[in-house]
């Protein structure tokens, strides 16, 4: 990492650490479900990614979930920056779930407000290249990104960080700050191996920790694991609440399946 790069991170990483990152848990983990925690992990914060944007009426230029899969991959490289494979498994995901939608035929969603999924898993790996080339040189290579394309990507990344800082610096507590965590609740489900490895796998907690020591909020974002009879999760901005699907969940073993 070059040394602009890592002064342009200094503030996010800062305020990032005053959560621990569950990787002593992870490492107990199976290799599935060392994968589905990383994919959680993301998700969690590219919904709290559209909670900051909603929350301090931050500007978006483009669309808002672009902004909200930076912020969750930038916040991944910064809290969990021991931890590669978070980031190299929620871009296999993407790029699993690209290859299934391809091969059963199903049309490429042009006008969502996603990008594609292979865009979306490109695009993690560019960041995680673009900042720390030397961690995430497996990646580049099994992308075939040439050395023209990282640079391209060290720059990407490099702009979406300063962009970052400048946008959340008036809304960051100080650093060593306490606060309490965001309310969390698991809710009883119909898939209870689900709720089951939620739970003991403590993410919603240290999610949680992170969210309230963190950002100064207006109103702090409640995080709920319920049945949605869809595999989904989302930011409700009326109820300020972050919901993840165990549906979700039980989708990202069957993807895991597919490694």
């Amino acid at each position: 990492m070059t040394a602009a790069r890592t002064k342009a991170l200094a503030p996010l990483l800062s305020l990032a650490l005053l959560c621990a990152p569950p990787a002593a848990a992870q490492d107990e983990m199976s290799e599935a479900e060392a994968f589905v925690a990383s994919n959680i992990l993301h998700i969690l914060l590219h919904e709290i990614g559209h909670a900051v944007i909603d929350q301090f009426a931050l500007p978006v230029i483009g669309q808002e979930e672009d902004a909200a899969d930076s912020f969750a991959t930038l916040e991944v490289l910064t809290i969990y920056d021991d931890d590669v494979d978070i980031l190299l498994d929620a871009a296999e995901a993407m790029l699993i779930m690209h290859d299934i939608a391809e091969a059963g035929g199903t049309p490429l969603d042009y006008f969502g407000v996603h990008d594609l999924d292979i865009q979306r898993g490109l695009r993690i790996v560019c960041h995680a290249v673009g900042i720390d080339p030397d961690r995430y040189d497996e990646a580049a290579r099994w992308t075939e990104m040439d050395a023209d394309q990282q640079q391209a990507c060290a720059i990407e990344a490099e702009t979406a960080i300063e962009s970052w800082d400048a946008l959340l610096e008036p809304y960051l507590r100080e650093e060593g700050a306490s606060a309490p965590p965001a309310p969390v609740t698991l809710e009883d489900s119909a898939l209870p191996e689900m709720q089951t490895f939620l739970a003991e796998s403590g993410m919603m907690a240290d999610i949680a920790s992170y969210v309230g020591e963190t950002f100064r909020w207006p109103q702090v974002p409640a995080l709920t694991a319920a049945d949605c009879d869809e595999a989904n999760a989302w930011y409700d901005p009326d109820r300020v609440e972050i919901t993840l699907c165990y549906e979700f969940i039980d989708e990202l073993f069957a993807l895991a399946e597919q490694r």
